[in-house]
C-alpha cells in the first residue's frame, strides 16, 4: 500500500538498506563522525529501571502517608456553637482535648487596631476560665491551649476582645462577643 501517491519514488543512497539493517543488529551504531554511540532509546541501561523503580517506590510511600493521615485524623471531644446575645450562631469550637481546639468562626468580626480576641473556657468553677489562645483575625485557626482536664458536657467557651497580647490579668476583662456550651458529637 502506497502511502503517498503525490510523491515521486526516490531511491535512496548506496548502501543505506545494509547500514539500516547492521544498525538493527548491532545495538551501537557510528554517527558520521567515526564516533559510538547508544541509540536514544536504549532501554536496557538500569539506571531507567532503577529511576522507575524508586518513583514507584516513592509514590507508594506518599500513598501511604496520605491514607495514615487521613485514617488518624483526630474527632473532636466535644463541640460548641457560640452565639451573641441575640442568639445567632457565630463561631463553632472543637475540642480535641489534647490541648488543642480548632476555631471556625461563621461570621465575619471586626477587630478593632490594638485588640484581639481570646477564646476562654471554663473546664470547671474551681479552675476558673482558662485561655486557649488568642485569634488575632477572624479566620479557622487551630489553638494549642494549656494542658487542661478532658473537655465536658456543658463546658462554657468564650471569646471576648480584649487588648493586643490578650488579657492582663489571665481572666477574661473585655466585652464577651460569643459564648456557648459544649456537647459531645454523636
Amino acid at each position: 500500500m502506497k502511502l503517498d501517491l503525490l510523491a515521486d519514488p526516490a531511491i535512496g543512497p548506496d548502501g543505506l538498506w545494509d547500514r539500516i539493517t547492521l544498525g538493527l543488529d548491532n545495538p551501537r551504531v557510528e554517527n558520521s563522525a567515526d564516533q559510538a554511540k547508544m541509540p536514544a532509546n536504549d532501554n536496557s541501561e538500569g539506571r531507567w529501571r532503577r529511576a522507575a523503580l524508586a518513583g514507584m517506590a516513592a509514590s507508594l510511600l506518599l500513598a501511604l502517608g496520605l491514607g495514615f493521615s487521613l485514617i488518624m485524623r483526630p474527632e473532636p471531644q466535644v463541640v460548641a456553637v457560640l452565639v451573641n446575645d441575640a442568639g445567632e450562631p457565630l463561631v463553632l469550637v472543637e475540642d480535641f482535648g489534647n490541648a488543642s481546639a480548632r476555631i471556625t468562626p461563621l461570621a465575619e468580626f471586626a477587630v478593632p487596631e490594638g485588640r484581639v480576641m481570646q477564646v476562654w473556657t471554663l473546664p470547671s468553677k474551681e479552675m476558673g476560665p482558662v485561655s486557649l489562645g488568642l485569634l488575632p483575625r477572624s479566620e479557622t485557626m487551630t489553638l494549642d491551649g494549656p494542658e487542661l482536664p478532658r473537655p465536658q458536657e456543658a463546658q462554657l467557651y468564650e471569646i471576648t476582645l480584649e487588648q493586643a497580647g490578650g488579657s492582663p490579668t489571665g481572666r477574661p476583662t473585655g466585652p464577651i462577643l460569643v459564648k456557648g456550651f459544649a456537647r459531645q458529637p454523636r
